[in-house]
């Protein structure tokens, strides 16, 4: 078996994104997907101009490069009481699955939610209010043959928990068009990160790779930090998952040494399964 191997634009935060850097670099060095962050100043979704829309789209194809967004996710918050930022938010995603629409990227990650009050104490409804949200907004990606894709969350004023996200699908009847990101540092700041992908792994359609410490979310190459990545991947082999894993991380070089540590782990699982 192969894992489907993917960059984030995480790796070019030491200097403004260069998009068409990011695909070359992809290309060169052998990735399958790359999943563009979608923030300001670098690669804000309603000002990507036509053409380098479609110079974004042609070059992707001509590489043979899978493409995915990350929506926008500071201050986006689908949950809140107040229509004016709950519409902003509404129009940052909207404006990231056009842009997923015409570059013909495949999957929008985006963070449900934030909990502060009133939703503290009036969390049903902030639950409810969310699952509309969600609901209008899988039905855009269905017009627009995008998936939806909710990242696991574990901050305390994040939703995004694994008991959240299924209450979401089961609200919405597990539409097609949505699915779940699986981000590994947040995983294991909710306890075991097997644990919580066994809640979620029928609804899990990629995973953010990277490693740290426990309590702190640095973008680390696997190995860094304290993540044991060998039950998880053994995990993915005996589910059958296999990618895209996204590596998630701050350096190119950190990519590229995470994606080597995997194989080696992936080929001990593999030969142990085989003895």
């Amino acid at each position: 078996m192969r894992f489907i191997y993917g960059i984030s634009t995480s790796i070019f935060l030491e200097r403004p994104l260069d998009v068409f850097e990011a695909i070359l670099f992809a290309y060169r060095n052998n990735f399958s997907v790359l999943e563009i962050i979608c923030t300001a100043p670098d690669f804000k979704p309603n000002r990507i101009d036509p053409e380098t829309r479609k110079q974004i789209r042609e070059k992707a194809l001509d590489y043979g490069l899978s493409l995915q967004l990350h929506a926008p996710f500071y201050s986006v918050n689908l949950a809140d009481f107040d229509d004016d930022f709950r519409n902003l938010s509404l129009k940052l995603i909207l404006d990231t699955i056009k842009l997923a629409y015409d570059i013909d990227a495949k999957i929008v990650t985006i963070h449900p939610g934030l909990c502060f009050l009133p939703c503290k104490l009036f969390y049903d409804k902030a639950i409810d209010i969310l699952v509309q949200n969600i609901g209008y907004l899988v039905d855009i990606a269905r017009e627009n043959s995008v998936i939806i894709s909710i990242e696991t969350r574990a901050g305390n004023l994040d939703i995004g928990k694994p008991e959240e996200i299924i209450h979401i699908f089961r609200k919405l009847n597990f539409p097609s068009e949505l699915g779940v990101t699986f981000d590994v540092v947040q995983a294991n700041l909710m306890g075991n990160p097997v644990e919580v992908y066994r809640k979620l792994r029928k609804l899990i359609v990629n995973a953010h790779i990277r490693d740290a410490p426990r309590g702190k979310e640095d973008l680390l190459a696997v190995g860094e930090g304290e993540i044991d990545f060998p039950p998880l991947i053994k995990e993915f082999v005996n589910n059958r998952f296999f990618g895209p894993l996204i590596f998630e991380m701050s350096t190119p070089q950190r990519a590229l040494i995470s994606r080597a540590r995997l194989e080696y782990i992936l080929m001990n699982v593999t030969s142990n399964r085989n003895k």
